[in-house]
């Protein structure tokens, strides 16, 4: 792409008049089969802080809010709606439990559908639940962690995996920036392939830039950055544009 063309590309049209009316992102949400595994990697692996938690939430409201727009599906389809991943939350014999969790910038929420005889905090894989694990899978999404500027990422994953295998959470498992073969190779490589580093002045505004991919203890797709140099300059450039240009709307 020239420079002319992504210049183009990146300009923003008129802004939206709901904006003033917004206060930035609230949470991300995300399903899980496993609330108890769940809690403790968010909570006492990651750091964050319970905010609320709801068990066994139920009924035709919830139902109807939730999961309208699949059971008319299914309706359509002739299908059981639990064909389609939809639990019975109307009549209660399902019900789902949430809890939200704080960290420095942003609320996670945790959601775990689960068979209403089922204990809370236990691990229940409810039927039809997305099988995908790749993230190039249309729908998904995945949450990423801000690093500090001063943590070294190759060592931090290396803790990281360490203490998530201590706690018998063996899905957990960073990616590594060189091809391997198999989970023992993968654990065995390097620790300087542990993340990939966007440092030579090549990457562009990227330049700074520091990811990590892996999965978490559901087989969610996560992600670490660290963002230094000329990424973080065009990040907190345009923070404060946008935040400076709302104040004055």
């Amino acid at each position: 792409m020239t420079a002319v063309k992504k210049e183009q590309s990146m300009k923003q049209k008129a802004y939206s008049p709901f904006r003033k009316q917004l206060r930035g992102i609230h949470h991300i949400g995300i399903a899980v089969e496993d609330m108890g595994k769940s809690l403790e990697f968010y909570t006492e692996v990651l750091g964050g802080k319970i905010i609320i938690q709801e068990i066994g939430l139920a009924g035709d409201i919830m139902h109807n809010t939730l999961l309208q727009k699949e059971e008319l599906e299914a309706i359509e389809q002739g299908i059981d709606p639990k064909d389609l991943g939809v639990p019975n939350l109307r009549d209660g014999k399902d019900n789902l439990d949430v809890c939200f969790i704080q960290f420095d910038n942003i609320v996670l929420e945790l959601l775990q559908y689960r068979d209403a005889s089922a204990p809370f905090n236990e691990n229940f894989a409810y039927p039809a639940r997305n099988p995908h694990s790749s993230p190039a899978f249309l729908n998904s999404m995945h949450i990423s962690f801000y690093l500090k500027d001063d943590v070294n990422v190759d060592e931090f994953v290396k803790d990281f995996e360490a203490e998530c295998q201590k706690r018998g959470m063996h899905q957990v498992r960073c990616n590594r920036i060189v091809q391997v073969k198999s989970e023992e190779e993968r654990k065995n490589t390097d620790p300087q392939y542990n993340s990939c580093k966007l440092f030579d002045p090549s990457f562009g505004e990227f330049e700074g830039w520091t990811l990590v991919y892996f999965k978490g203890p559901n087989g969610e797709q996560l992600e670490f950055n660290q963002v230094l140099h000329k990424a973080k300059t065009l990040f907190e450039t345009v923070k404060q544009e946008y935040l400076k240009a709302k104040s004055e709307e």
